[in-house]
């Protein structure tokens, strides 16, 4: 029995690296392109959701590529910031944090209301700019 768990173990402790960072890279390129998407359909707040996504794969790529470990289970992009062991200014670690809102309120219903209301055009444009810049740093880091 033990050494079934021993197997069991090494095979998850073992897994593709550079298939994992492209993976998580893929998939924030195809969710930054939704998010624009949704941004020139008027759709704001999944606009912004999406854009936070591209942001959180883009760090679990990075994770993965510093850490040589799988990304944690986690929407939490300061975290995933600290995780990655970046440097990065307080400013941007205080952005981070306010695309969290992206994440939680575009999701749940309690949050929905005054969130949409917050989420004009001009708002959703701007952040998406942010973010935009925000993502290509990262990607750069990752050395994309």
């Amino acid at each position: 029995m033990s050494d079934n768990m021993n197997v069991r173990n090494s095979e998850v402790m073992s897994f593709d690296i550079g298939k994992t960072v492209n993976y998580w890279l893929e998939s924030a390129v195809y969710d930054l392109e939704t998010g624009k998407s949704l941004l020139e359909s008027k759709k704001f707040p999944y606009a912004l959701f999406f854009a936070h996504l591209a942001i959180e794969k883009v760090l679990k790529a990075i994770v993965v590529k510093q850490t040589s470990e799988h990304a944690p289970y986690t929407h939490s992009l300061v975290l995933l910031a600290k995780k990655a062991n970046i440097e990065m200014t307080e400013e941007m670690l205080d952005q981070l944090a306010e695309y969290m809102e992206f994440h939680i309120e575009a999701r749940y219903p309690d949050e929905k209301k005054d969130f949409y209301k917050k989420c004009t055009e001009e708002f959703t444009r701007k952040k998406i700019a942010e973010m935009d810049k925000v993502y290509k740093w990262l990607t750069q880091k990752l050395g994309t």
